[in-house]
């Protein structure tokens, strides 16, 4: 719409008054469109204020009348466009003014020239036209409305102004049709609707109002009381009634009088609350379709399952303010604070069997609230693979909720269902795509040959990672039922008493093989994992057999999700293969590296550690052993008894050395040990506690001979070979000196 103030100078002073009368008085004048309304003094057209597309003819008709306005012509006609004004005069000033619009010559003129005065005397200023005080006065009808030139405003604003009046013992109760049903306006809560609309199908009001203004009935059933003659007035819409003016009066007398009266009144409004009726319905349906394409916007932008919550509602609370709207959801999503959350319980007594059925059916459910004079919706937030939730919608007491409002809900619940149902498909794809690149990339790490510890350390922290996890065990099961923690589990499990509190579902994941969730310890009396609630248990199996199982613990109730679950369980059977093949590669290794009968190191892999200890370290001690008299050892026992001896040797070596030492099987009855980074010193005090254990611990008794050798980076000379020679040479002089020595060379 094109605004146009049009002052000059000498018009100035008058400015601030024209300016208040366009951002006033032509407030919600749409539905005069086409139209020019104008302020003129007798020197002609001071400011045009144009309403809409003007067609040319209009425009050629404003163009003659603004060069020949005259106070004369305050009611005048050219080509196909009529000219209304009426005077008026701004208090402490003598200049007449005149507010008038041009427009379509088809309105009639009574009821705009009653818009115009009602302008100007809303804004307080005087008009010249002195009429007979009128039932309803336009001025004040727009007055009480603000202004605002719908039909709800206009309806509220003529049933106060009739209330004021003097109206005798007469009633006015205004009626709206939503689709084949009649609801007053404005009631009081106590009023039986059900009974209202039957009475009004069974008279058929609307058909005998026909083409007069005014019809008088007689009705005793509409209403509980006296009130039994009821002059009624149509509001029509393409020449079907869409709301009637129903004044209910308790004597025939008064009803007669009343349409006298009233006639004049009603002829002059009712234009204006037609076009008020059709322009409310207007403004409604564009506020409907900005809702929705903002509503479609917001989805299409987020795949937040939040925010997608967070918009069904406020859409529902901004086409309908006075609704309350709760959600009742099907899964535990994370929304707003502000946003109303219930469970949807269903299939239990608890439940609410109404929103059970919206979400059972797809389909919207109306239900009376808990008053009575309220109604409650229940519209389904349908997907296209399934319902997500129940909108809840607390309707205004004793409001009629139209058939195309419930489209509309429905409408807007499908749309946001669909959002909902799009972005939890996202959000299942986004966790997809992660749990399978978590599975792949520690596929491909535990394939790359990782020695058993590095598997261990690896998945770990690849639980605690992806899981959020504080503690995480991996618990292998031996030959004889008895369970070891594997090295690289958190420090929780390397606790003993952890593993006896972990033992009933040890005992239950080694006879079902089957995986275990439990969201609260608490609820366990068997179970108590001191501040630990969350727990998941997979069993690892290998064709079948139960190899062991991995425990992960959190101290917050229900912590990991059933997806959590689902994903550890797909990670764990992914895992378990390359777990038993580095279990099986480092057992496959320790029997190549190991002697059969005394379980130490071979030969072989003595000289390799040798050899790596001259190349890494500034010197080392190494020892040889032999077995005094072993051949009549075997002669006088047996070679059974000689080879527990060996044994029994063997263990008394390994008792006096540290781990890191080497101890190996030399051949025969001949045993070795390396002592990396030690000085001779030291590996003679090392082999004199030997040989003193061997004399006392053995049985039959037995003795051995050391002979001990020495390396130094200092010397000119260091190899494997003269270690050997050198010890092989000690050993040689320790036999020959009586035995039962250390001779070091």
């Amino acid at each position: 719409m094109d605004n146009i103030l049009n002052g000059n100078s000498k018009n100035s002073q008058y400015r601030p008054f024209l300016e208040e009368l366009v951002s006033i008085g032509y407030k919600n004048t749409a539905l005069f469109e086409p139209a020019v309304f104008f302020i003129a003094s007798n020197e002609g057209i001071l400011s045009a204020y144009k309403m809409g597309y003007l067609p040319a003819s209009m425009d050629e008709a404003f163009s003659h009348f603004e060069s020949n306005f005259s106070a004369q012509k305050l009611k005048c006609k050219c080509k196909d466009s009529l000219l209304l004004a009426v005077p008026f005069s701004v208090p402490d000033t003598e200049v007449p003014l005149y507010l008038g619009v041009v427009l379509s010559d088809m309105t009639e003129e009574e009821p705009i020239i009653s818009y115009l005065e009602g302008i100007v005397i809303g804004l307080g200023m005087t008009t010249n036209r002195l009429k007979k005080k009128k039932m309803f006065p336009i001025n004040e009808l727009l007055d009480l409305a603000g202004y605002q030139m719908e039909f709800t405003p206009l309806a509220n604003a003529l049933n106060t102004c009739y209330k004021k009046s003097e109206s005798g013992s007469g009633k006015l109760i205004i009626v709206e049709r939503n689709e084949e049903r009649f609801v007053p306006l404005f009631y009081p809560s106590h009023w039986n609707l059900e009974h209202f609309d039957a009475v009004f199908q069974q008279q058929h009001y609307e058909s005998k109002i026909g083409g007069e203004l005014l019809v008088l009935f007689k009705d005793s059933q509409l209403f509980d009381n006296n009130y039994h003659y009821h002059v009624t007035c149509a509001i029509k819409m393409e020449n079907k009634p869409v709301s009637l003016l129903l004044f209910t009066f308790e004597t025939e007398q008064e009803a007669q009088k009343a349409m006298d009266e009233y006639a004049q009144s009603i002829k002059e409004i009712l234009p204006i609350l037609e076009k008020a009726y059709i322009q409310e319905k207007d403004v409604q349906e564009a506020q409907r379709r900005d809702i929705l394409l903002q509503v479609t916007k917001k989805f299409h932008s987020t795949m937040d399952i939040g925010e997608v919550l967070g918009e069904i509602v406020e859409a529902i609370e901004r086409a309908y303010p006075h609704y309350h709207v709760h959600l009742l959801l099907s899964q535990e999503w994370e929304v707003k604070e502000n946003i109303s959350i219930k469970p949807l319980k269903y299939g239990t007594e608890s439940g609410n069997s109404t929103a059970e059925h919206a979400y059972l059916t797809g389909q919207i459910q109306v239900d009376k609230g808990l008053d009575d004079h309220s109604k409650i919706l229940y519209a389904p937030l349908r997907g296209k693979q399934g319902v997500y939730g129940v909108m809840e919608i607390m309707t205004s007491e004793n409001v009629h909720v139209p058939q195309y409002e419930i489209d509309f809900i429905q409408m807007l619940a499908d749309t946001g269902g669909n959002a909902l149902e799009n972005a939890e498909l996202y959000q299942q794809s986004r966790n997809l795509i992660h749990d399978l690149q978590l599975i792949n990339e520690t596929s491909h790490q535990l394939n790359s040959n990782l020695r058993l510890a590095d598997t261990i350390n690896f998945m770990t922290q690849q639980i605690i990672e992806s899981f959020k996890a504080e503690e995480v065990g991996f618990i292998m099961f031996h030959a004889n039922g008895e369970a070891e923690v594997l090295d690289g589990s958190t420090p929780f499990f390397m606790n003993e008493d952890s593993l006896d509190a972990l033992e009933p579902l040890i005992r239950k994941v080694k006879r079902d093989k089957d995986p275990i969730y439990i969201g609260d310890t608490e609820l366990h009396e068997d179970m108590q994992l001191d501040v630990y609630k969350s727990v998941l248990m997979v069993p690892m199996i290998q064709n079948n057999e139960l190899k062991g199982m991995v425990v992960t613990v959190h101290q917050s109730s229900y912590h990991f999700t059933f997806d959590n679950f689902k994903l550890l369980q797909s990670l764990i059977h992914h895992s378990t293969l390359a777990f038993s093949n580095s279990m099986l590669h480092e057992e496959l290794e320790r029997l190549v590296i190991t002697d059969h009968l005394t379980k130490l190191f071979s030969r072989n892999h003595l000289d390799e550690r040798i050899q790596e200890s001259m190349y890494k370290q500034n010197q080392g001690t190494f020892l040889l052993l032999d077995i005094d008299n072993f051949k009549q050892i075997n002669d006088t026992y047996g070679h059974q008894v000689g080879d527990d001896i060996i044994i029994q040797v063997a263990n008394i070596m390994k008792r006096n050395i540290r781990e890191k030492d080497i101890a190996a099987r030399w051949g025969g009855e001949e045993l070795a040990i390396y002592l990396p980074n030690i000085d001779v010193s030291i590996g003679k005090q090392i082999a004199a506690r030997i040989v003193k254990a061997v004399e006392i611990e053995t049985s039959p008794r037995v003795t051995v001979s050391i002979g001990l050798s020495h390396w130094s980076s200092r010397e000119n000379e260091v190899s494997l070979k003269l270690l050997f020679n050198q010890a092989d040479t000690a050993l040689y002089e320790a036999k020959e000196t009586g035995k039962n020595r250390v001779v070091v060379k």
